[in-house]
């Protein structure tokens, strides 16, 4: 592997390319907020909307030049603490996976998983999909899974298909898997909390969208594998993937003797990574213990990828250098968050949050069951647009979707299935989501790459969703 590469690594014409979407974007929503009239509903002690108080505001002050200023001002709002834990995260996560590259840990990770899985590596990558998808629709986990994002796309590339592949192994399968939530935390079970609902209530339904979902995704993606296999030349990432594949070869010399005590030393990290993450989910919903999975993460890859380093190196000038080379070359990626949760903050200060939703909310009145339903899926994608927390999107829309559907006839379980339908899986298209922007700019893939990848099955998912939500209706879910 080139040694003046690190695994992790922002690339800067992706950066480039994101940056100027997010910008667009901006800008988008501060014309908006000349264009919307400001209003606002009025919220509880526990700041959720009281159905029924909207009300248009006489003032509309949100002056346009304040959308330049829009990602300093995140700083100073809730959203500064979620911004900077997922920042901190993603730079240690570049450090660890800098000192992994240049001990030869991510080389022996992936040269023994193809040695093991030569003869069945389809095997391996319906494995991995399902991994990630279990991860996603038990914990909730979507973010944590850029933590293997780059071995998952050098895998990929060895196995002889593209990043691509790789991408939709990682940040696919956990945006699928968060979407087709079973006990997900952060969607079903604030959802189902505000609703008044138990979280297992129609879990069954639940578990068949799961494996429904599961059969598309790993269909598509293993369709997609083939094809590539067969013919490199048809990838999108075709160009940069050739570049990618001479660096990486699986017969180097490793800078390090001890493949053995390597291998065991990260396994270990990733086991504990593993245990924090599984602790954190299970404490979540059998308790009212939270601990935040990002802090814990970040601290987990600090303290582990420093003494494995160190461990495999016994030279600490070295590790801490890797590892700060490493941080600093993750660091942009702070910048795309900022932009990203930037869009949010310019509609919520012009205050045309709340018009958005009292005029999409009126909609439901005065519809069939069917039609209801659709228009509460509308909204809830409307609105993850702007909004792409699960968490907060739920204190948002819930309060005003309970009363509505009660009203329609269609069940509280119905309307929560249909909140994480329209939360999950534009995760993983939507240009808004920071997430999403920031594993195309590790991968080296432009947004519009993307898209023209997954468009068809975004279609597909979207037709898919609907269906299931009209069969809930006429079942009675």
């Amino acid at each position: 592997m080139n040694s003046q590469q690190n695994a992790l690594n922002i690339n800067k014409r992706a950066f480039m390319s994101v940056l100027l979407i997010l910008f667009s974007l901006m800008i988008a929503a501060g014309i908006l907020t000349l264009w919307i009239p400001a209003g606002t509903f009025l919220r509880d002690d526990a700041g959720l909307v009281i159905e029924g108080s909207f009300s248009y505001l006489d003032d509309q002050n949100y002056p346009i030049y304040r959308v330049l200023f829009a990602p300093f001002e995140v700083l100073l709002t809730s959203d500064a603490v979620p911004v900077l834990m997922i920042g901190i995260f993603l730079v240690i996560l570049g450090g660890t996976f800098s000192v992994m590259d240049k001990t030869g840990g991510i080389h022996i990770m992936i040269k023994r998983l193809i040695i093991r899985y030569k003869k069945k590596k389809y095997t391996l990558l319906r494995l991995v999909i399902l991994f990630f998808m279990v991860f996603g629709a038990f914990f909730g986990i979507f973010e944590e899974s850029l933590a293997l994002l780059p071995i998952l796309i050098l895998l990929s590339l060895s196995l002889g298909w593209d990043t691509l592949t790789g991408l939709g192994m990682c940040l696919l399968a956990a945006g699928f898997g968060f979407a087709s939530a079973i006990t997900n935390p952060f969607s079903i079970g604030i959802a189902s909390n505000l609703a008044d609902t138990p979280i297992l209530s129609g879990v069954l339904y639940r578990l068949l969208i799961f494996v429904l979902m599961y059969a598309l995704l790993q269909a598509f993606l293993v369709s997609h594998a083939k094809r590539i296999e067969k013919d490199p030349r048809k990838s999108l990432t075709y160009e940069t993937d050739a570049t990618k594949v001479r660096e990486f070869d699986l017969n180097q010399a490793l800078p390090f003797p001890n493949e053995t005590r390597i291998f065991k030393s990260y396994v270990i990290l990733f086991l504990v990574l593993l245990f924090g993450i599984v602790s954190t989910g299970i404490l979540e919903l059998t308790t009212d213990i939270s601990i935040p999975a990002i802090p814990l993460m970040a601290l987990i890859f600090l303290i582990g990828g420093l003494f494995v380093g160190f461990r495999v190196t016994a030279d600490w000038p070295f590790t801490y250098r890797t590892f700060l080379k490493g941080m600093l070359g993750v660091a942009p990626a702070f910048i795309l968050i900022l932009l990203a949760v930037s869009v949010k903050h310019i509609i919520t200060e012009g205050q045309i949050m709340d018009t958005i939703l009292y005029h999409l909310s009126t909609m439901l009145m005065d519809r069939s069951m069917v039609e209801g339903i659709l228009w509460i899926y509308l909204l809830v994608i409307v609105i993850q647009f702007f909004v792409g927390s699960a968490s907060a999107k739920a204190f948002l829309i819930m309060p005003i979707i309970i009363p509505l559907v009660t009203l329609l006839g269609i069940s509280r379980e119905l309307a929560i299935l249909a909140f994480i339908f329209g939360d999950g899986y534009t995760n993983v298209i939507f240009p808004t989501n920071g997430v999403l922007l920031i594993g195309l700019s590790m991968a080296s893939v432009s947004y519009q790459k993307w898209f023209k990848f997954t468009w068809r099955l975004q279609a597909i998912t979207l037709l898919i969703t609907v269906i299931l939500l009209i069969i809930g209706v006429y079942i009675h879910y």
